[in-house]
């Protein structure tokens, strides 16, 4: 269904039935002048009243407009005693035919040419401008200030409005309504909407462009060195805009910050700068917000979590405490009311979401949703169709006739101003707050109850069995009916709500049509430093922006081979929850080879990081190819080795996380050992240098080739700025020395085309030490370097990869010679397991 903007909507309704009113000349009518607040209130009462009939017949094209108009004209101009105007106009614009108009055949009189040249014109803007699809529920929110602005009150349009408004206003009368007001009169279409002209065209897609951008009001709080009030709030968003959220605590805050850092700057290229707040739900958080300079709001007034209470916590503040976060959902809820019943549409967002570009198109597709979800499908193929058909994969059973397995994930919503959704937020936040206790119900499983995609107790249980199978409300199928039948979601592509999985694992860590990465699916313990990696893989950390300034080390990691099969046949049979681990192999060759294939990085990673530390240099990570994921329920992952319902690559990119513990990787930059940067920093179209610094090109990078590799023929190549050839197994000093002597010390990058086996160590028994502790206690303590799981019972359920050699140190460090970086055999994770490997 297509819509108009809704300004020129009201606009050229109000101001074709003023100038009609009293002079309409036609062979078969007979029109009476009527008051003009009969006309004034007949138009509103026709836009709140025939809405629906508006969106499904005057929006369909301008010619539906100007049939709609003319049929409410006659019946509001010649009304019969006792007749209710308003009503008579409505059923004008039910009357009103499809195509037609007679104002097209009324090329003959002044005031036929007059409207031919308002129709014109109004199309002429909406060329400029392109169209946004409102729904009828907006029409009803904006009918007061209509009937007030038309009714000579002071009240004065909504800042959204108001200047395209006078722009349109000036072309459908240029007679005395121009006049009247000059200044409009004179104001081009595109002074209405300056942002259009700063905004290059490539750098925003003009789908995502929306069709009227906002003229800020000037009288609107932009101080946010203080917390903005409510009204602030409401003052910065236009009635009938999308308002931009997220809540954070003092914990979170440091991605709180991130949150804003990312979409702040990308609606300020809209002219939208004003519509996105951070709500603040503690003392600290607030002030580190206001530190930076970011809007916000404190959460003090809306109830759920205690302002300053004890949930604060420390890394994971209440995250981890049911009640806590429980009561977090019902003040979110709260905040997103409020904004609701101010008549503005609202995104929520969680902070760990990364934003990448606005989501107006987004919203325009689905015109007849109320309520927009992100959800945990992760099959992008399969969740790009939503065909009717009952059959689905886990997670992503949003289609029409999908009779099992739909998903909502609540960390990205959006939320339309309608009556059906404010009914939708009143009844998530009531099932939150009557729960009591610590109770595992978060405000996610509380949503996915109240929709029906899982069953429930209590006055939720029907809902389950009229969800299923799911109904459309759209006609493409794309919108469908909750479980209680009148409110209609819509289930956000993965391909556009992109969780860390399809963004990182599927992707590789390149946008392609996400608007947001939501890091979802993050392994780890505790998840934040993992998320922190993720989002600087993706270039997508503000916060911690990434140095341009130093001279780095990349290297080449270890290639899997050819993919394995999925599985041997027969299958093993089941031990407890799961398998053994050495069934697990028998059964899985892709697990078997992934085992060995990380073992490669392991080694590879422990020698590049010595050589980094030898010449000086921060140390680029590999981009690791992976035969296998990793997950704690085996049965969602073997044989196969890809999550269940997952449409992972094999191989694919392996996150940081699936092979190390990221919190203990942390310590090796954090004791000032060796800074590491993500295996993308080299890449300048994600990682885009600060003002002053330089992309990397090639000419950037010397590579570094081993002699033992040289052709066995002939001499290799001659050393040059570009390439040096160097003996395997050196130790640090001498690769130092080498690098010097071949004149590539100042190369910005150095690059070794192999990492396996050329490491001699440290002659130095203090550096060797600290290498040890570096590869021991950080990059492989704790859990790190496993893999899990075989079996539900952990420890017998999780391998080991391989720990690499030590490395000896003093004169023995000294090459060239042969290093052999891996024992033969892998040590049991636990002892009473079974590792025959």
């Amino acid at each position: 269904m297509r819509q108009l903007p809704l300004v020129v909507v009201l606009v050229s309704l109000s101001a074709l039935l003023i100038l009609l009113g009293g002079r309409r000349p036609g062979k078969a009518r007979t029109y009476k002048a009527a008051p003009s607040t009969s006309y004034t209130d007949a138009a509103v009462g026709a836009v709140s009243s025939a809405s629906e009939e508006i969106s499904d017949a005057a929006y369909g094209a301008f010619e539906v407009l100007h049939s709609a108009v003319d049929a409410a004209a006659e019946v509001v101009s010649s009304p019969k005693a006792g007749e209710d105007p308003i009503a008579l106009a409505t059923a004008g614009f039910r009357a009103a035919p499809a195509h037609g108009s007679p104002l097209a055949s009324r090329e003959g009189s002044r005031d036929g040419a007059a409207l031919q040249e308002a129709k014109r014109q109004i199309e002429a803007l909406r060329a400029e401008q392109q169209t946004l699809k409102r729904d009828s529920e907006k029409l009803r929110s904006e009918n007061e200030v209509l009937r007030r602005k038309l009714g000579g009150a002071a009240a004065e349009q909504p800042a959204a409005a108001s200047g395209v408004s006078r722009a349109a206003r000036a072309m459908l009368d240029p007679g005395p309504a121009s006049a009247a007001t000059p200044a409009a009169a004179a104001t081009p279409v595109a002074a209405a909407t300056p942002v259009a002209a700063a905004v290059p065209a490539a750098a925003v897609p003009a789908a995502a462009v929306p069709a009227a951008v906002a003229v800020p009001a000037k009288q609107c709080n932009r101080d946010h060195s203080k917390v903005l009030t409510t009204d602030d709030v409401l003052c910065r968003v236009p009635k009938g805009e999308l308002a931009f959220v997220t809540l954070a605590n003092q914990a979170y805050g440091e991605m709180a910050v991130n949150w804003a850092l990312l979409l702040l700057p990308m609606l300020e290229r809209l002219g939208h700068g004003d519509r996105a707040v951070i709500a603040g739900m503690d003392q600290s958080g607030v002030d580190l917000f206001l530190k930076h300079r970011l809007p916000t709001v404190t959460t003090a007034s809306f109830g759920g979590i205690a302002w300053n209470s004890d949930h604060k916590g420390s890394m994971d503040g209440f995250r981890w405490k049911n009640g806590a976060f429980r009561a977090y959902g019902v003040t979110k809820a709260e905040v997103v009311l409020w904004l609701l019943r101010a008549g503005r549409d609202v995104s929520i967002s969680d902070v760990d979401v990364a934003w990448i570009a606005p989501p107006y198109a987004l919203l325009r597709s689905v015109p007849d949703a109320d309520v927009l979800s992100g959800t945990d499908c992760l099959n992008v193929p399969y969740d790009a169709d939503r065909s009717p058909r009952k059959s689905n994969v886990r997670n992503c059973g949003h289609q029409s006739g999908s009779t099992w397995s739909a998903w909502f994930n609540t960390g990205v919503m959006f939320f339309r101003a309608r009556p059906a959704a404010v009914d939708m937020m009143e009844e998530w936040r009531d099932t939150m707050a009557e729960i009591k206790g610590e109770a595992q119900v978060d405000d996610q499983l509380s949503f996915n109850q109240l929709v029906g995609t899982v069953g429930a107790s209590g006055r939720h249980a029907p809902k389950f069995r009229r969800f299923y199978p799911l109904k459309p409300a759209s006609e493409d199928g794309r919108v469908v009916y909750d479980g209680n039948g009148s409110r209609r979601i819509h289930a956000i592509p993965v391909s556009q709500v992109c969780s860390a999985h399809v963004f990182h694992v599927q992707q590789s860590a390149e946008p392609r049509g996400c608007l947001v990465l939501h890091l979802t699916f993050v392994e780890g313990w505790p998840k934040n430093p993992a998320k922190y990696w993720r989002l600087r893989e993706a270039g997508m950390l503000p916060v911690r922006p990434e140095p341009f300034d130093q001279r780095y080390l990349s290297f080449t990691p270890p290639q899997p081979g050819p993919t394995p099969p999925e599985r041997h046949e027969p299958a093993p049979a089941r031990a407890g929850n799961g398998w053994t681990v050495v069934a697990a192999l028998q059964w899985s060759p892709r697990l078997k080879a992934h085992l060995e294939l990380v073992d490669r990085h392991i080694a590879a990673l422990r020698n590049a990081i010595g050589i980094a530390r030898a010449l000086g240099r921060q140390l680029v990570m590999p981009r690791m190819a992976c035969l296998c994921e990793r997950a704690e329920s085996p049965a969602a992952l073997l044989p196969g080795c890809t999550l269940e319902g997952a449409s992972t690559p094999v191989p694919h990119v392996c996150p940081l996380e699936s092979v190390y513990d990221v919190a203990r990787v942390e310590r090796i930059w954090q004791k000032g050992y060796l800074q590491l940067r993500p295996w993308t920093f080299l890449n300048s179209s994600i990682h885009k240098p600060p003002a002053g610094a330089l992309p990397f090109t090639p000419a950037d990078t010397t590579a570094v080739r081993w002699l033992a590799e040289a052709p066995p023929h002939g001499r290799p190549p001659p050393q040059g700025p570009r390439q040096v050839w160097l003996e395997k197994g050196l130790s640090a000093e001498q690769l130092l020395q080498a690098v010097s002597a071949a004149g590539a010390s100042d190369a910005r990058v150095m690059h070794l085309e192999s990492a396996e086996g050329v490491f001699g160590g440290f002659e130095s028994a203090a550096e060797s030490k600290l290498f040890k502790e570096a590869i021991s206690g950080d990059l492989l303590g704790g859990w790190s370097a496993t893999w899990c799981c075989t079996s539900w019972n952990k420890p017998a359920g999780t391998f080991k990869f391989k720990r690499p050699l030590p490395l000896p140190s003093g004169v023995e460090a000294r090459g060239p010679r042969t290093v052999v970086d891996l024992p033969d055999k892998r040590e049991c994770y636990w002892q009473s397991s079974p590792c025959e490997l």
